[in-house]
C-alpha cells in the first residue's frame, strides 16, 4: 500500500513539473516569437534586462 501510494505521488509531481516546464519553454518562445518575429528585432534580445527596464518604464509612464 505504501510503495503504491509513494509511486502515486512520484507520478504526479513529475506530471506537475513536465507541465510546468512546458509553460516555461511556451511562454519563452512566445515572447522571442512576438518580439523577433512581429517586432522585427533580435528574438535573443527578449532576455536582456534593458529590454525589460524599457517595457515597464512605458508601462508606467515614465
Amino acid at each position: 500500500m505504501f510503495k503504491r501510494t509513494i509511486k502515486f505521488l512520484g507520478l504526479r509531481i513529475s506530471l506537475i513539473l513536465l507541465v510546468l516546464i512546458l509553460v516555461i519553454l511556451a511562454i519563452m518562445l512566445g515572447l522571442m516569437l512576438g518580439y523577433g518575429g512581429l517586432g522585427g528585432k533580435n528574438p535573443m534580445d527578449i532576455f536582456k534586462p534593458s529590454v525589460w527596464d524599457d517595457f515597464f518604464g512605458k508601462l508606467s509612464g515614465l
